[in-house]
């Protein structure tokens, strides 16, 4: 009876051994491969050190490529091609960060993925060093339209207005239960922001600076302060908060 009590313990020591050996392993280094530009350059700013990091540009989305990079996580986005996420997801693990609606969802989303990849005080530093970086931003009294190429501007239902709104910066926008609404220049110059914000214009895509040409539009900007947001900020607001609100808030 006693021998049979020993390795009984010596066997319950060594589950709990191996327990221990499988739910660690994932602190342990990692390979951890991006599927979407917005994380290449936010995913290195909390990683551990120990971990190796694949961005995007590396593979270019190409599931060969990819695969050929023998990853132990692959972080994918919520617009990332399904079929991709789906041969992949039967050959390694997968991580969604979904794109959040809200500010509010942003958090939930690091939350999230920091419980997923078992780094959640690498997430939650993060997240605390974004708001302290947003808290020490200017104040801004000026209300603040938002527009893009083609006649779009951001509604109150987007994650932008939601972003700017929930860090205490004044939104007008054209329609309050819309992401995106479609104004004409008659409708635009109607407005009275006392800040614009140009998103995702660029100077190679003539469409996109219709606005800016028009003659009518042109007295209607001059009496107005003026920002413009890059394409590679205005496309990952979430990652790039800080920089996306220093470039609306600052003069």
């Amino acid at each position: 009876m006693k021998r049979k009590l020993a390795r009984l313990k010596v066997f319950g020591c060594a589950s709990l051994f191996l327990l221990g050996l499988t739910t660690g392993s994932s602190a342990v280094a990692q390979r951890l491969v991006s599927l979407n530009p917005c994380f290449d350059e936010w995913a290195p700013q909390w990683l551990p050190e120990t971990w190796e990091f694949i961005p995007s540009t590396a593979h270019g989305n190409r599931l060969e490529r990819v695969l050929r990079t023998n990853p132990d996580i692959v972080l994918y986005g919520t617009y990332t091609n399904p079929r991709l996420v789906s041969q992949l997801s039967a050959a390694t693990r997968t991580v969604l960060v979904k794109e959040p609606n809200t500010w509010v969802q942003w958090q939930e989303t690091l939350t999230h993925v920091g419980g997923e990849l078992q780094l959640e005080q690498s997430l939650q530093s993060w997240k605390r060093q974004q708001q302290r970086q947003l808290a020490q931003l200017p104040k801004l009294t000026e209300s603040v339209l938002v527009i893009m190429p083609n006649q779009y501007s951001w509604g109150g239902g987007s994650f932008i207005v939601n972003m700017l709104r929930a860090n205490d910066i004044p939104v007008l926008v054209a329609d309050e239960s819309q992401q995106l609404v479609q104004i004409s220049l008659e409708q635009l110059i109607q407005l009275k922001p006392l800040r614009v914000v140009l998103d995702g214009f660029s100077s190679d895509y003539a469409r996109a600076n219709e606005w800016l040409w028009h003659s009518a539009l042109k007295p209607w900007l001059t009496a107005r302060r003026v920002v413009q947001i890059k394409p590679t900020v205005s496309g990952c607001p979430a990652q790039r908060a800080v920089e996306y609100m220093q470039q609306v808030v600052m003069p």
